[in-house]
């Protein structure tokens, strides 16, 4: 599995309908003929508001990667029920790797076998650098694009794109994650304020001014969303924002 050269994708491409089949490489990188980018996406759950950020619900899976040696572009690991996924499920996240914090390696995932037990096989984008004894720890992060849904609201996952239009579940989709966007408002309208244009994610991906989020009695670290775009006034907001999540 390989990733195409990125280059500049007619914005007919990217808001074309989502699909039931794959058509790109999940989390390929596009272009708009504006500059802003996009990755393809899959939905484990359908889109009902594409206006609201929505979030990466692929979990980490921790495991033990079997002896490798150098040069190795394959690495079997043995892991717990954690483990346990169809094949590709891991395509294009990353392993990091590492008794050692002096000796830790990070390889990019290309796919992987399918396994219905604790053991399976990873195919990587490079060969291995250091040899593996077979007894240290590894940390699978899936593609951050490979189950986007509807952020949950229990402040636990981040925003990974913005889908511009409705997905139904299952299905395959570009979403934008960098330039001009327009989105949901959680509270106060952006930019009715002097000096309101930061904004932040909102629990549901909704926009929140980051005086809401960070500047709190007791602040929080909700997820920084970008910059209000249009002048407003006194009383006067918007919510066309420039999208900054890469």
């Amino acid at each position: 599995m390989s990733f195409p050269i990125m280059g500049i994708a007619p914005f007919s491409a990217l808001y074309a309908a989502p699909t039931a089949t794959k058509k790109a490489v999940i989390g390929q990188l596009a272009m708009d003929p504006m500059g802003g980018l996009w990755r393809y996406c899959y939905t484990g759950a359908g889109f009902t508001n594409p206006l609201l950020g929505a979030g990466a619900f692929a979990t980490y899976t921790s495991l033990t990667p079997a002896i490798t040696a150098v040069g190795s572009w394959t690495m079997a690991y043995t892991g717990s029920g954690d483990a346990t996924c169809t094949e590709d499920q891991y395509a294009n996240g990353t392993i990091v790797i590492g008794a050692s914090v002096y000796n830790r390696r990070v390889y990019h995932i290309a796919g992987n076998t399918a396994s219905s037990g604790t053991t399976g096989t990873l195919t990587l984008h490079h060969p291995v650098r250091y040899a593996i004894a077979g007894t240290e720890w590894a940390t699978i992060n899936p593609c951050p694009w490979a189950d986007v849904r509807d952020m949950a609201s229990d402040g636990y996952r981040s925003v990974v794109c913005f889908p511009m239009q409705p997905v139904t579940s299952l299905y395959y989709f570009w979403g934008k994650t960098r330039g001009f966007c327009f989105g949901t408002v959680a509270s106060t309208t952006p930019g009715a304020a002097a000096d309101d244009r930061a904004l932040a994610f909102n629990r549901d991906g909704a926009l929140i001014m980051v005086d809401e989020a960070w500047g709190k009695a007791t602040p929080n670290s909700m997820q920084y969303a970008g910059w209000l775009i249009e002048k407003t006034a006194s009383g006067d907001g918007d919510q066309s924002f420039m999208l900054q999540l890469e």
